[in-house]
Order: C-alpha cells, then structure tokens, then sequence
C-alpha cells in the first residue's frame, strides 16, 4: 500500500470519529412520544426520590443575566449541598422530594399550540442566554431534574399562568414545540436560598441561655491602619426571665489604649429587659439570607494564621466584610477584629458562642445586598429595607461550667480514721456560754408551771381527784394490796387528811393527792419556807425536807439497791470494754480499707461526671464549629439591630416599688398557720 492510500485511510477513520464524537456530544432533546391531551407529561418519571439533582435556571431581563439556582447530592458522602452557594450545605431531603414531587403525575389538560413563534407570548421561550438580550420578555423558568447517574428525568419550561385560571400554566418541553396546558403547584420549585437550608443557624433554646457577653466597639479601616472605639463591655447573667448585671465596663471611645472603668447601675435604673427579650429570641431564631465561603488561612475558632497576614487577597477580602486581621502576639497567631463589636453567649451546657458583626453586606464588596449569584428570588433573602449584614459564627467550650469537684479526702492510717468519723466539737464553747440562760429558763419553766397548776386546782377542786387516782394506779400491787377498791378508799380519804394544819401558805385544796405531786409541793415548799408536809397514800411530814417516799415505791427501793452492786458491773464493764478494743483492733483495718474504698468510688464518680459532662460539651462544639468553620454568614439588619444593644438602650427606667401591700378587702387569706383563723365558730 502506497503512502497515498495510507494517508487516505487515516483520513477517512479520524472523520468518522470526529462524526461519532459530535453525534455524542451535540445536545439530545427529552423524548416524549406523542403527547396528547389526558397523558402524563412524564410517563417515566414516577419516583421522586429518584432525583438527585435540580437545577432552576431564569432569565433576569433587567440585567440581561441568567440566574442559576442548583441543589445536588454528593455521590460519595450523600449529603445535599448548594453548589450555586459554593457548595453550602443544605437541608434539601424533604424539599427535595417535594420539589421533584411537582412534576410526578402532571396530565396535560390541553395542547395550546404547536407554534414556535407562539413561545414568546405564552412566556416559555428557553433561557438560552445566546439568544436573549436585555429587556427580552416571554422568557419561561428553566427546571431539570437529574438522577445520580446525571441523566434527565425531567425537564421543562414554566411559563405564564392562564388568565382565566391562575392554577394552570403553559409550560413546554426544551428543543420541542408544542406548548401543553397543565395544572400542578410549582411552590415547591422555590429557589429561596432559606427553603433549602437548616433555618436555625445556632440551633439553641434561649432558655438554655446561662449568661451574654456585650462587646460595644467599632473597628474601621483607614490610610493609617484600623481604628478601634470602645464603648463599654458588659456581662449579664441570666436565671429565666431575671437578668443579673454582673459587670459593665466603660472606656474612653477616644483612647483605646485606656483600661475600662467599672460602672454600678444608675439610681433609678435597671436592665432594658425589653431589649434584652429582643437579643435573647433572635438568638432563638437566627436566620441567614446568604452565604459566603471564608478566606484561606481562617480557622473555625476565627484566629488568623501567620501565613493569613501575608496573603493579600485574603486579607482584603475579609477587610471588605468588616473583619481586620491584627498581630496579637509573638506566638505567630492573630487576632480578628469585627467592624461592630461582637456577642458572647454562654449555655448551661458549658457550649459558649462567639458572634462577630462585620459591615453592611454590599457595601465596599462588590456584591449585592442580598445574594451573590443573583438568584432568581433574591429580593426574597434581602431583608425588608434590602440592607443586610455580615457575621461570623464560633463556638467553644466554657471551662468555666465545669469546675473541678471537690474530693474527700482519703485516710490513710487509723488515725486518719478515727479524726474523720470523730471530728472534734467546734461549737462547745458556744453551747457553755448559752448554759447560764438555760438553767434559768429550765428553773422559770417549771414555777410557771406550777403556778398555773395551783390556779387551776383552785377553780376546779373536782379536777384534783383524777390526777390522784391516775397516780395511784401506777403504783405496784405490792402497795396496793392488790385492792382496788382500797386505792379508791383511800382518795375519798384525801381531802379529810388534808385538812391537818398546814405550815406552808397555800390552801388546802391547791394541795398534790398523789406520792409523785405530794414530791413536788414538798419541793416547792422547801425553797419557800423550808418546811413541808405531804399526802400521799397515807401521811407523809417533815421538817426542813420533803419525804421522799422511798418506803413506799419498790422503784426507789431498786434504785437504792444499785449501788450496792456498781462494783461488779464496773468490772464487768471493764471486761468487755477491754474485749471490745481488742476486736476493734483487728476491725480497725479492715473498717479503714472498705472506707477508703468507698471514698475513693464517691470520688471517681464525681470525676467521671464532669468529665462525661466536659465531653458531652466538647463534642457540640466540634459538631457546631464544623458547620461554621467555613463559611461567614449574612443576617437581615433588622435582626442585626435586636443582636445589638446600645449604652443608651442598656438600662431602663425601674419600676417604682409601691407599699408593701396588705390586701385588698375582698382578697384576704386565712391564716393557715393558725388553723380555724378567721373562720365562724372561733
């Protein structure tokens, strides 16, 4: 074979892959095979969750731009990100299937037309940005579902509504002419950036709130490097709806190199708690309208490398939000400044918050107020004055919550042992001081007593039988001779025996009837006149002492007796106690281990609980701060103003108490303390 047939060859085999590569690549059409009235638009697209991906394209007529809107799911982690948002991730599962949802089961109503010069006013030509210049109308919205392999499932242009019926739409298939009249809800194809994310950025309860932390400063930045105001710093301490100011520092906004000065609420004064219930739900509930990917070099915990403050671009980009890298130290690392102060908020769970307010987004940025691509309902992320705000968010955990317990601390000998279950008495001097005073009242007490007794006995002589016959039925039957009877001869007796000349002055019906008040009245007398005379059973009398009946009661017989065997028992006792030491001292050691075991439990489980505790913490934070670690955030202005609160609006004027209020006549309580107060009857 020649050279020129070779050639011819080659030639004729590179044109037919070049015919093979274009037939590949040149754009295919969705086939639909003879829609009609009553069919299904997409008769093959039946599983909603089949869909990985949606991308909404829309022409933006003012500008003469497409505006792209795609949510798509990752192939190998299977997480939902934004990539039109620089792949911020986004809350897209259920939203997604409802999104894909809206165009499972549409039937075509009608045909409306096969024109193509039609599309224009029917409002479904195809957002080719080639085609279309500034101010073209008719320009339908663009919407593609995909399935993970990227392959159509469907895809379809969204035009006008009819005039007559607002729920129905012309829509039309890409590279195809016949314009379809259907029905279906296109709420779901939103491309609100906030219906595909986690609304809640922080994702914390205000009631969890434990203390705030406001950083009132300005930061700007000029010919001559940053300028820094200080206004004040205040920390607040929150129990449920109580605010507790802990400390305010004000500075000279002029010289920030001048220390703070602490300052004492204002007479009259106290915490704004309107605006203070402000900060706390918008904390609650904060929201973003935009996202934006941090610079190279910045960390989650928002400190600034050493490579960051030679890297230009990174810095200029952070300086057009509002965030100026400084020098901090010789440790290489930097600190970041906000352009408006920043919010510490701590949780009861020990996870802190940092918050830092930069600029005016839009503003010295080169981007919108309200979205970065320019989506088709950014006028939706803005806030109502169209002003929004940037911010960048961090976590830590505040070591503060978790204070290392106090151990008991663990004997080691015997002595150790016997000190700590046997502490010395503290407080006996004080209880030898207050004896004096005791006694007396002790002696006081009893003549009180007494006295009262004797006035009741001499209004109601009657009454005086009962102690006496209670009295003798505690006495043995020895004494009694086993005769009841005799015992209630005997208290009919009573009152003549009584009758004998008394030497002592109380008259004769206030006189004890029993042998145990018969001891009393013959001790009363003793202190009065030294002399007394007594009845009991039968008759007692002395001179200078009252009888103490020790004939009479078997009891005090017994007590008599003991004494006689004391020296016995105290050797007895001595036996045992000696017994007793030696057990004890082969007990001692084995009471001494299982004691140390026991504290050394009750310790460890205090430690294992602040450190399950201090984990439980630091994994919040690491979950958190994966969120944040990339990205700085843009909030509305509004929620920006309720996030900052100004000296002049930190305290408010305090509510005058009023006199301590008694009770309205119709609102008095009964006094429970006194049962039957203030009820009829008593």
């Amino acid at each position: 074979m020649n050279e020129g047939k070779k050639t011819g060859l080659f030639w004729g085999a590179a044109a037919v892959v070049a015919g093979v590569a274009a037939l590949v690549a040149w754009p295919r059409p969705v086939t639909q095979a003879d829609n009609e009235a009553g069919q299904m638009l997409f008769e093959t697209f039946t599983d909603p969750l089949a869909a990985a991906s949606m991308k909404v394209v829309t022409f933006d007529e003012t500008q003469g731009t497409l505006d792209t809107f795609e949510v798509r799911k990752d192939r190998e982690s299977g997480l939902w990100t934004i990539p039109s948002r620089e792949g911020y991730p986004a809350d897209a599962i259920e939203q997604m299937k409802d999104a894909a949802n809206a165009l499972v089961g549409v039937k075509i109503l009608d045909i409306q037309t096969e024109n193509a010069e039609d599309h224009d006013d029917l409002g479904v030509a195809e957002p080719a940005l080639e085609d279309l210049e500034v101010g073209d109308e008719g320009v339908g919205r663009l919407v593609t579902f995909k399935n993970e392999a990227q392959e159509v499932l469907a895809s379809l242009i969204i035009g006008d509504a009819l005039k007559d019926d607002p729920t129905k739409r012309y829509v039309r298939i890409p590279n195809q002419d016949p314009v379809y009249v259907v029905k279906f809800d296109e709420s779901p194809l939103t491309t609100n950036f906030r219906d595909w994310i986690e609304d809640d950025l922080l994702q914390l309860s205000s009631i969890d709130i434990d203390s705030l932390q406001i950083k009132d400063y300005t930061a700007t930045l000029g010919q001559r490097g940053i300028s820094l105001s200080r206004q004040y710093t205040a920390d607040i301490k929150l129990d449920g709806a109580q605010y507790e100011l802990a400390s305010l520092q004000e500075f000279d906004p002029n010289d920030p190199r001048v220390e703070g000065k602490n300052v004492e609420i204002p007479a009259g004064k106290e915490l704004n708690k309107t605006k203070l219930n402000e900060l706390k739900n918008a904390l609650d509930d904060l929201k973003i309208v935009n996202v934006f990917r941090k610079p190279e070099g910045v960390s989650a915990t928002l400190k600034a490398s050493a490579d960051l403050l030679s890297n230009q671009d990174a810095i200029a980009s952070l300086a057009q939000r509002g965030f100026y890298p400084i020098e901090a130290g010789a440790d290489g690392q930097a600190e970041i400044l906000s352009a408006n102060g920043e919010l510490s908020v701590s949780l009861k769970d020990g996870v802190k918050y940092l918050i830092r307010f930069g600029n005016i987004a839009g503003v010295g940025s080169g981007e919108d107020a309200g979205t970065e691509d320019g989506d088709a309902e950014g006028s939706e992320t803005a806030s109502d004055s169209g002003v929004n705000r940037y911010l960048f968010v961090t976590t830590m955990v505040d070591e503060s919550k978790f204070p290392v317990p106090e151990l008991r601390a663990i004997p080691q000998t015997l002595e150790e042992l016997d000190a700590m279950l046997n502490p010395p008495k503290i407080d006996e001097p004080a209880a030898e001081v207050d004896e004096p005073a005791s006694e007396e009242a002790t002696k006081a007490e009893p003549a009180a007593e007494e006295a009262e007794m004797k006035e009741e006995a001499a209004e109601e002589p009657a009454e005086t039988e009962e102690p006496a016959e209670t009295e003798k039925e505690d006495v043995s039957e020895e004494e009694q001779g086993g005769d009841e009877p005799a015992a209630e001869e005997a208290a009919e007796d009573m009152p003549a025996e009584s009758d004998k000349p008394q030497e002592s002055d109380q008259p004769s019906e206030a006189e004890p009837t029993s042998g145990d008040a018969g001891t009393e009245a013959g001790e009363e007398a003793v202190e009065k006149s030294g002399e007394t005379e007594t009845a009991g059973e039968g008759e007692a009398s002395g001179t200078g002492q009252a009888q103490d009946g020790t004939e009479d009661d078997p009891d005090a017989e017994n007590d008599d007796a003991k004494p006689a065997d004391a020296p016995e028992q105290k050797a007895d006792d001595a036996d045992a106690k000696a017994d007793d030491q030696q057990l004890t001292q082969e007990e001692l050691q084995e009471r001494l281990e299982a004691e140390q075991e026991k504290i050394t439990k009750e310790n460890q489980r205090k430690l294992d609980a602040r450190k399950d505790q201090l984990e439980a913490a630091q994994r919040r934070v690491r979950e958190l701060n994966e969120r944040f670690a990339d990205w700085y955030y843009v909030i509305p202005e509004g929620t920006y103003s309720q996030l900052r609160i100004k000296r002049e609006d930190l305290f408010g004027s305090s509510t005058p108490a009023g006199p301590p209020s008694t009770g309205g006549p119709s609102m008095q309580m009964p006094s429970f303390g006194n049962p039957g107060a203030g009820f009829p009857g008593n």
